[in-house]
């Protein structure tokens, strides 16, 4: 039971995704949604529909002027996130605000910087890291279940969304990076990718990327990721010393499948044949854990009202999301450059002063 009123939230962007988080926001008890923004007139017009007692409006002005608003989410465009946060950061909101966090390294320290000034709560929507499929999977890679881990792929395919304000890579890699970054405990310090413009759209725009991570511990990660496929695919592979592991996130009967295979030893001599070979594969049994997902997006949203109650830091706090955005724009180095590996610079910013102040009951 919460000690306090519900929280007070209004949100900028009610487009494809932004409907997904009004529906959570909706479900909550600790939040009462009472305002929603957005430019194009036949998304609030659909808002108001479904939720009659919500205000609509086009501008943000009037959202921000609203003293008894406690919250904002941000979920419009990326290119307009910096923006947006910084209006609402100003306005003495806490923020929620969709990933990408910022469209530069540089705009996220501004942003981060801002919430420290305004003692308010900065939290990035890497969803992932609120999905209990992938704790499962930290969990199994914490308890050295499938030993040392060698290297990791992803693949997120299918035929569009095409986006016209921004690439592939932006688009579906802080997906990756943020979990990669929360199983192996580190952050690449090089990375690497090459894109490809297939359909020649006027933006420039990449339709397919491949990635690949480097992390300072020796291990690497390459991330394939398109618009242009002839499947839907969500999927992550981890490679141990002792056993594999591929994390599905489409397939609901088989989230986690975990595979009993690899090298018994390695050869002592030359090998002088197949057969020699083959006898020092190891290939056991396939291990399907009963695990049922939870919606991440109600776990993330009562994260962030939680945070704004207790005044604690978000598991994906600014910070958190100013390091994916410095992969991010390395690997836009990477790919401008024909896929040269770049090293990642990281700015470093001083550990937050103190807590936000928690909400108090009235």
């Amino acid at each position: 039971m919460r000690s306090v009123p519900p929280v007070r939230v209004a949100q900028f962007g009610c487009g494809n995704w932004g409907a997904n988080l009004i529906r959570n926001v909706m479900a909550n008890p600790g939040a009462e949604l009472v305002a929603v923004c957005d430019p194009d007139r036949a998304s609030l017009q659909r808002v108001g529909a479904r939720y009659p007692g919500v205000s609509l409006h086009s501008s943000s002005d009037d959202v921000l002027s609203d003293s008894s608003i406690d919250a904002v989410i941000v979920a419009t465009p990326s290119g307009m996130h910096h923006e947006h946060v910084s209006k609402a950061l100003l306005a003495e909101k806490h923020v929620f605000v969709e990933k990408p966090m910022s469209s530069t390294v540089q705009q996220g320290v501004e942003l981060v910087g801002m919430a420290d000034d305004a003692g308010r709560i900065l939290m990035v929507g890497h969803t992932f890291l609120y999905n209990n499929i992938v704790h499962d999977v930290k969990k199994r890679i914490d308890a050295r279940e499938l030993g040392d881990i060698h290297y990791a792929y992803s693949q997120r395919l299918n035929l569009g969304r095409f986006r016209q304000d921004t690439d592939v890579l932006w688009t579906l890699a802080p997906h990756d990076i943020s979990i990669l970054n929360y199983w192996f405990e580190s952050r690449p310090h090089q990375v690497s990718a090459r894109g490809l413009i297939c359909i020649g759209a006027p933006n420039g725009h990449a339709e397919v990327s491949f990635a690949q991570l480097d992390y300072p511990d020796g291990r690497s990660a390459h991330l394939h990721m398109s618009w242009l496929d002839p499947q839907k695919i969500r999927q992550m592979v981890l490679v141990g010393s002792k056993k594999m592991l591929i994390y599905d996130d489409m397939n609901a009967d088989r989230h986690i499948q975990i595979f009993d295979k690899g090298v018994e030893s390695r050869p002592s001599g030359p090998t002088t044949d197949f057969a020699e070979f083959t006898a020092r594969l190891r290939d056991g049994d396939l291990t399907i854990p009963n695990i049922r997902l939870a919606e991440p997006l109600a776990v993330e949203m009562d994260h962030f009202l939680d945070c704004i109650e207790n005044g604690a830091s978000p598991l994906t706090e600014g910070r958190h999301g100013l390091e994916v955005v410095a992969v991010l724009e390395s690997l836009s180095r990477s790919m401008a450059d024909g896929g040269r590996p770049v090293p990642v610079e990281y700015p470093e910013l001083a550990a937050r002063e103190g807590q936000v102040a928690p909400r108090t009951s009235t």
